[in-house]
């Protein structure tokens, strides 16, 4: 049971990186307004119109989503083993 849960914290952490690199290999002019996920949306928000204070609150309003999506899976944890992870 520690193992899950150790595992099931590691794949929500990286639930919200879907591998931008991916996506933005294969960009082009064709595709660009259909295949923009969050990672890549936030980098050509960036570096396209040079509008970085959205894009830095993207990021870290997407990692504060990720710390809390952690807590609730170790409150999770608490509840159902008696321990938290962290």
């Amino acid at each position: 049971m520690p193992t899950y849960f150790v595992l099931l914290m590691l794949q929500i952490a990286s639930f919200l990186n879907n591998g931008m690199e991916q996506y933005f290999v294969f960009q082009n002019s064709f595709n660009k307004d259909t295949i923009q996920v969050l990672d890549l949306y936030v980098y050509n928000l960036a570096m396209g119109g040079g509008d970085y204070s959205v894009s830095v609150a993207i990021s870290m309003l997407k990692s504060l989503i990720s710390v809390a999506l952690l807590f609730s899976v170790n409150g999770l944890s608490k509840g159902l083993r008696g321990e938290s992870i962290v």
